[in-house]
């Protein structure tokens, strides 16, 4: 025990004493799935653009751990890096209190447990650790948005908590890694407007980063005990204040952030998940010669998420799917939103004429409440919902995306991954999994 009270020292003491078998079932049973989702998101990412740079980056390095379909192995931090951009590079991966804990954490865990001969299990506890922290570092400065990026800023440190998990580092020395990820944070969301490749980067820097405070630490690297909370700490600088800070720590234990954690049924920013869902309903139901405008109200922090209001002309992928106008047009026009592809179609005229119809307003009341009101000659036809309410993962939902987004890729015995995912906790090496994650890219090319 570190006996420090403190953020870092309360959650270094957390992490050392988290142990699978104080874990409830049910906790156990959505980390396997956690794990499976993002890597049915990576594995899916296969040969994308961002994770292709990455990759160029590395290349000439050689190291302990895969690289989620590729016979590729690289040193940690690399290969945190490029698996961080293959789960998160479709836009598909989980999501929990403004940040994609999987990218962040899972990466480290796998590269680690490969290294250091860690066991499923290891892996399971070193996720739960992760996603915990991720979570809370938000909770503890929900002021970082719009201006900073959860992802980045909460997810650094997350990475850090899941490697020194894995790294079995006493509550000094993960003290250290914590508070030397944070002055590693980083991350604002700029490139959502412009549609570029640097906010996607940002996921698989924060795990890299994350991971490298571990491994800083683990070699005697040292951190302010008040690296949160002090007077030039974590918590003023992205939240500007310490009013949220004990959120960071209350209740510690009581309940596991990783069972909060949403999924993506369609490849697009979380943020236009519920609007397409609700669109979807009303799709049906509507005449689209009668319709005069279409009003999107959205929370606030949904709203003044960067590039949700993004306007047409859409010049690439990301500008697309971030879009509340783009992807709620397709959705009332019954696109194939699931499609990963269907977002490269930017110039559907169609949609355009439709997207330029849509109003996006931001809520004037304090709750999670999304709705969608199509206005027609006719009168009103209108979906509200929760955003994100039929986001949380069962197995089946999990175990059928899992099929239908790597279904085009060659090589993968896909339904040995899912037996040993879901049996990981008694997966005592963890290359039983890694060598299964490999796509074969002579068949792809046939």
């Amino acid at each position: 025990m570190s006996s420090i009270n403190t953020v870092s020292g309360k959650l270094a003491d957390f992490i050392c004493d988290l142990q699978i078998e104080q874990l409830p079932k049910s906790v156990i049973e959505r980390t396997k799935t956690r794990l499976l989702d993002c890597l049915a998101t990576g594995l899916a990412a296969y040969g994308l653009h961002v994770p292709s740079v990455v990759l160029a980056f590395t290349e000439g390095s050689a190291g302990p751990a895969s690289v989620i379909g590729y016979q590729k192995s690289l040193p940690l931090v690399d290969a945190a890096f490029v698996n961080a951009t293959l789960i998160n590079g479709r836009s598909q991966d989980d999501f929990m209190q403004k940040s994609h804990p999987g990218a962040l954490t899972i990466p480290a865990a796998l590269g680690l447990a490969q290294a250091f001969k860690r066991s499923g299990a290891d892996v399971l506890v070193g996720m739960v650790a992760g996603y915990e922290v991720v979570g809370r570092m938000y909770m503890g400065a929900p002021g970082m948005l719009p201006k900073f990026r959860a992802s980045g800023v909460a997810g650094t440190v997350g990475a850090a908590a899941t490697s020194a998990k894995m790294l079995k580092l006493d509550s000094t020395l993960t003290m250290n890694a914590l508070g030397c990820s944070a002055v590693f944070a980083h991350g604002f969301g700029q490139g959502f407007f412009a549609g570029t490749n640097e906010v996607k980067l940002n996921v698989g820097m924060a795990s890299r980063n994350g991971l490298t405070a571990a491994l800083l630490a683990k070699h005697g690297a040292t951190a302010s005990a008040l690296a949160f909370e002090g007077e030039a700490g974590y918590f003023r600088a992205f939240d500007g204040s310490l009013e949220h800070a004990e959120a960071a720590t209350r209740g510690l234990g009581e309940r596991y952030l990783i069972e909060e954690t949403v999924y993506k049924e369609c490849p697009v920013c979380i943020f236009t998940q519920t609007p397409i869902a609700l669109a979807r309903t009303l799709a049906a139901k509507i005449d689209l010669k009668k319709i005069q405008k279409v009003v999107v109200t959205s929370p606030e922090l949904t709203h003044t998420n960067p590039g949700f209001t993004n306007v047409a002309p859409y010049q690439t992928h990301l500008q697309a799917v971030v879009s509340a106008r783009f992807c709620t047009a397709a959705a009332l026009l019954g696109r194939p939103v699931e499609d990963y592809d269907y977002y490269d179609e930017l110039q559907d005229p169609e949609l355009l004429q439709l997207a330029e119809k849509i109003e996006l307003r931001m809520s004037e009341h304090d709750d999670d409440t999304v709705d969608v009101e199509v206005y027609q000659t006719d009168g009103v036809i209108r979906a509200s919902g929760t955003e994100n309410e039929t986001l949380f993962p069962s197995l089946d939902k999990v175990v059928a995306k899992f099929f239908r987004i790597t279904s085009g890729l060659p090589g993968l015995d896909r339904a040995r991954i899912v037996e040993t995912v879901m049996s990981l906790d008694e997966v005592t090496d963890i290359e039983d999994l890694m060598k299964l994650l490999v796509v074969d890219h002579k068949l792809q090319m046939t």
